[in-house]
């Protein structure tokens, strides 16, 4: 039962790694790289963005919760294998 805990662990840690690399990555569709390039344009006062901020921030929230969700769901599988 260890065993498959820890593989379940390990796995909502693999996950929480590919959700906060989308969120980093240049190439990703919701990376840290649009944001930049967003408030780059407001810094220099341009109206057009050259990304849907709204969508680009909400896609960003719903992936930060799921992060957030992870995280807790690790941290009760670890409490629950402690006490074993």
């Amino acid at each position: 039962m260890e065993n498959e805990k820890q593989i379940i662990i390990n796995s909502k840690e693999q996950e929480i790694i590919n959700l906060t690399n989308d969120l980093t990555s240049p190439v990703s569709a919701i990376g840290d790289y649009k944001i930049i390039k967003c408030y780059e344009a407001a810094l220099l006062g341009k109206k057009d963005m050259p990304y849907d901020v709204n969508g680009l921030v909400e896609q960003r929230q719903e992936v930060r919760d799921k992060i957030n969700a992870l995280q807790a769901e690790v941290k009760a599988l670890r409490a629950e294998a402690q006490a074993e």
